[in-house]
């Protein structure tokens, strides 16, 4: 059954504007329903419903650039300074590296608050630059497809053909990719998507093994055993176009030029103690920790505001452990 990504004429969209179909919120409800009943079973409440095997959590250092444009110093960039933060990687479902996949990069800036625990930024990213569903009944339509059974190849073929290329195998370390964050975001009165790309010169060649944890093993080798630092360069593709680049379909690649705000370095460190391990994991990931500048947009993350919650809420309940608020002075 057809469906339409925005109620409005192309022409009279306007930038950094939301346009929510009117069957939206009929199909986030089915949808979550469906989620919560999935995750019960496979992989399991113990896990998370999204990204279940991590493979590091890592202390790293988020600098904001000192020659920003105005227009570009807003929110979390209004002024350079470095930030403490928290990097998770994952994979999107397989628990053997050598499986195709989609790879995860979240990234957790701690923003100091006088009196309090620090405010927290997350971006979360994946190693593809648009996501495979265009709304909240394409996402539904295609969980309920594979939990009846359909392979997400013959759906590739039909009626998610962005599923084409979404999943593949892992060519490179981790900290030699590059990630987007596929849906969009507020930035002030405008909408940007991220981009993370590692920085130029900095991604030494780290030989991978067929290890069913090749991907963390090739971590430890940079970070842990050659004492090698990597750098990320934090950028945004502004919405310059509300038609061609559009807030309410993520399938769509946005073409404006990555414009760099900010460098991202994840220092040496050896980070495989259990502890950290376990810090990490329970920490709360979630579009929605966002600064009021940076909220999310669209129906896919409108839709995982209520997705993240309860699937959170579900493994929390499971493992009898409350979610982590963390400080940025964590010592393990």
């Amino acid at each position: 059954m057809p469906d339409s990504t925005s109620p409005m004429p192309s022409e009279l969209l306007e930038i950094g504007k939301e346009y929510p179909p009117s069957d939206e919120a009929a199909f986030m409800e089915q949808l979550r329903a469906l989620h919560l009943k999935v995750h019960r079973v496979q992989p399991g409440p113990e896990h998370r419903g999204e990204h279940p095997k991590q493979h590091a959590g890592l202390w790293a250092t988020f600098a904001v650039e000192k020659d920003l444009a105005p227009e570009l110093r807003v929110g979390l960039f209004a002024e350079p300074r470095t930030f403490t933060a928290l990097v998770r990687f994952s994979n999107g479902r397989a628990f053997d590296d050598t499986k195709p996949d989609v790879r995860g990069m979240a990234t957790k800036v701690l923003v100091p608050q006088e009196g309090g625990l620090p405010l927290q930024q997350d971006f979360l990213t994946a190693d593809h630059p648009v996501f495979f569903a265009r709304n909240v009944r394409h996402a539904f339509e295609f969980l309920a497809a594979t939990a009846s059974g359909t392979p997400s190849a013959q759906l590739a073929m039909s009626t998610h053909p962005k599923l084409v290329g979404f999943t593949k195998p892992a060519t490179s370390s981790l900290l030699a990719m590059r990630y987007w964050s596929q849906t969009p975001y507020a930035f002030g009165t405008g909408a940007v998507k991220y981009h993370l790309r590692p920085a130029a010169d900095t991604a030494p060649a780290i030989p991978l093994s067929q290890s069913p944890d090749f991907l963390r093993e090739a971590l430890v080798e940079q970070l842990t055993l050659q004492k090698q630092p990597a750098q990320f360069d934090f950028c945004v593709q502004r919405q310059t176009d509300a038609a061609a680049m559009p807030v309410e379909d993520p399938t769509v690649e946005w073409s404006s030029e990555p414009t760099r705000l900010a460098t991202l370095t994840i220092y040496p460190q050896r980070f495989d103690s259990p502890e950290q391990m376990h810090f990490v994991e329970n920490l709360s990931w979630s579009p929605w920790n966002a600064l009021p500048q940076h909220v999310p947009l669209g129906g896919i993350n409108r839709v995982r505001r209520l997705v993240y919650q309860e699937s959170s809420a579900l493994r929390h309940d499971a493992t009898g452990t409350p979610p982590a608020a963390p400080t940025g002075r964590e010592s393990f």
